[in-house]
């Protein structure tokens, strides 16, 4: 899905309590990681998944999930609707100090609920209505015969193929 030289993790919205996420992590990166956290660190670490829910402007670690050292996209589930998230794809070391790697876009999930606004609200559209009413009315072959009408060029009838 994605270049191989390019770090990267896309988070996206399948339904109000689903996200999908893929990711690419690039050798660079891990010759980076392994320069600075030992070597061998890359192998020896669990590669982890934490989802952030962004309250009032502030991240909020919700969940955090090990996913297969193999794979390169993963289906989260989420236990609320309509939140503002982003994920952390990184590896947790031996002593369990989670070290990110790369971090996604924020998203955010649909309502599963009716709205809570239960307001009506009105617009003035008259000044426009006027204006487009005499387009609506129009058929297809009334608009055409317009626009020749305009041109100086007489209607051509579409049904019976007779010049007017």
């Amino acid at each position: 899905m994605l270049g191989n030289y390019e770090t990267k993790l896309v988070l996206l919205v399948q339904n109000a309590y689903n996200v999908f996420c893929y990711f690419n992590v690039s050798p660079i990166t891990i010759k980076e990681f392994e320069y600075r956290y030992g070597e061998n660190l890359w192998e020896n670490s669990k590669p982890v998944l934490k989802i952030y829910e962004i309250i009032n402007g502030n991240a909020q670690e919700i969940k955090t999930l090990y996913i297969d050292s193999m794979a390169d996209n993963w289906y989260i589930k989420l236990d609320r609707d309509d939140m503002d998230i982003f994920v952390k794809l990184g590896r947790k070391l031996p002593d369990d100090t989670f070290v990110a790697v790369v971090a996604s876009n924020t998203v955010t999930t649909p309502r599963n609920h009716i709205s809570g606004d239960s307001a009506v609200y009105y617009m003035d559209v008259s000044q426009n209505f006027e204006k487009e009413e005499e387009t609506i009315a129009l058929t297809t072959e009334e608009k055409v015969n317009k626009e020749y009408i305009h041109k100086g060029i007489k209607p051509y009838t579409f049904m019976e193929g007779k010049k007017n």
